[in-house]
């Protein structure tokens, strides 16, 4: 049934009614996939924070900012099963049945969701480019405060405790409410080049930390001092009986300092910010292709300078240093250089030839590593288009899978799905790394996971629109197109 302009308000009616259908699962599956990520993070950070006696608040500072590179995965990858769920339940009501009956086609039905992707991908490119490298760049700052910081005070019993730099302590019995400490044995100056071992060993004491002066204060009783004032001499061996005894572990600081980095990592960039870094590594780059001209010129004047015959005659009676710059011995003679590469000869004054070949070998080196950086900063740049992208490709699979399994097949529609997932994460990940190592440019390994997954959409799209079976493997088979049997007469 053709499309008439009196049939744009029932249209507009079904295409609410689509989006409707979309929102419920777009933030069940957001929500689950975000719990996901959470238990992800608490098991990544619990133990180095709590090593760290990290406050609550930072924590949850730590969190928030989490969530900013934790959005941009988790938002793409929500639309495919909220498109399942959607599409699912409007084929098991029958109701995909009764739109197409009504002359409504496949792709006027996936054509709300598609939008609904358009507009995501958009706002996804627009919060990767200024809200993310912002998110990560104070995630990092913070990261690296953190890990500064120096671990909480936690003497345990019956542990050595090595978390203090150049002390290791035991104790076997330990009071946390009044500090008092028993079997104490204290090793200084472990693993500290240049300084020689003490161990103190007492029977009884006190733990006491000084907040201000940020010590943590051992007053300890009745035990003794072993040490050697001289290194490597056994007969200054020193051992020291005591009744009371204080020693200080110096600069236990517990607290937090918060700085400020200006260097700013790929994923801490906008697009305009790596296009800048871009440019200005070309720069380096130009500087050395004309360095390595110079070195390489250089050598040349001086190899083909000999060609005269006048001047190799005037050089000949100087010596032997002007043919030793050019690699060559009058009367034919050469010398093996050490550590030339083989069949390599020179005179004994004809280094500067090899020492240019290496030079310019460093110089190569220098320029393919700032090719390396240009390739890293333009997977980045790619990336923030690319992964936002894939909200239309998972719109694009999920419709046809969810209307051909309905919602009787969820369990294969969400095992397709799975598969689809692994095959763009995949893709994605590998064609950067490979990117990362200049083996295929950084456009193609960013958008190879998007062509190969949008392709596929399309043609299941293709496919259920024609009610044909995506499982019929016999169509794959390139040999059925010269096996067709002729047509049969028109014996009309």
């Amino acid at each position: 049934m053709p499309f008439k302009p009196e049939m744009r308000e029932p249209m507009f009616i079904l295409d609410r009614y689509i989006i409707r259908n979309h929102i419920g699962p777009f933030f069940f599956s957001l929500s689950i996939l975000t719990f996901i990520f959470i238990i992800d993070f608490v098991l990544r950070y619990i133990d180095p924070f709590l090593k760290k006696g990290i406050d609550f608040s930072v924590v949850f500072q730590v969190f928030i900012l989490s969530l900013g590179h934790m959005f941009a995965l988790i938002i793409p990858m929500a639309v495919l099963p909220a498109t399942l769920m959607a599409f699912g339940n409007l084929a098991s009501e029958n109701e995909i049945t009764a739109l197409k009956s009504s002359g409504i086609s496949l792709y006027r039905m996936v054509m709300p969701a598609v939008l609904i992707a358009v507009i995501l991908t958009l706002g996804m490119i627009l919060y990767n480019n200024m809200l993310l490298p912002e998110s990560n760049h104070k995630l990092r700052n913070l990261l690296v405060d953190i890990y500064k910081k120096k671990p909480s005070i936690r003497i345990k019993e019956n542990t050595f405790i090595d978390e203090f730099e150049g002390h290791t302590i035991y104790v076997r019995e330990k009071n946390d409410k009044t500090g008092e400490i028993k079997d104490v044995q204290i090793f200084k100056n472990v693993n500290k080049r240049g300084a020689l071992p003490t161990t103190i060993v007492a029977e009884k004491g006190r733990l006491i930390y000084l907040e201000k002066e940020h010590q943590l204060r051992f007053e300890l009783e009745n035990g003794e001092i072993h040490e050697m004032p001289v290194a490597n001499d056994a007969s200054t061996y020193r051992k020291t009986i005591f009744k009371n005894y204080i020693t200080s572990i110096e600069d236990v600081d517990r607290s937090l300092k918060r700085t400020e980095r200006q260097y700013r990592g790929d994923r801490e960039m906008n697009v305009e910010q790596m296009q800048g870094r871009i440019i200005d590594i070309q720069g380096d780059i130009d500087v050395v292709k004309m360095k390595m001209n110079q070195a390489a010129n250089r050598q040349m004047r001086l190899t083909f300078a000999l060609l005269d015959n006048l001047k190799r005659k005037r050089e000949f009676a100087k010596g032997d240093s002007a043919f030793a710059q050019a690699g060559v011995l009058p009367g034919g003679r050469r010398a093996k250089l050490q550590g030339a590469p083989k069949n390599f000869t020179a005179s004994k004054g004809g280094r500067k030839e090899y020492i240019t070949f290496k030079a310019l070998g460093s110089q190569r080196d220098i320029m393919r590593s700032y090719f390396k950086q240009i390739n890293r900063y333009q997977v980045e740049i790619y990336k923030k288009f690319s992964i936002p992208f894939a909200c239309i490709i998972f719109v694009l699979i999920g419709a046809p899978i969810a209307i051909r399994t309905g919602k009787t097949g969820m369990n294969t529609a969400v095992g397709m799905s799975i598969c689809f997932f692994l095959i763009y994460y995949i893709c994605l990940i590998g064609g950067e790394k490979l990117a990362d190592r200049m083996i295929i440019h950084p456009a193609a390994a960013m958008w190879a996971a998007n062509v190969i997954c949008g392709t596929a959409g399309l043609l299941l799209i293709r496919s259920t629109v024609k009610e044909q079976s995506m499982y019929d493997i016999s169509k794959l088979n390139p040999l059925r197109f010269f096996n067709r049997e002729p047509d049969a007469p028109n014996t009309r």
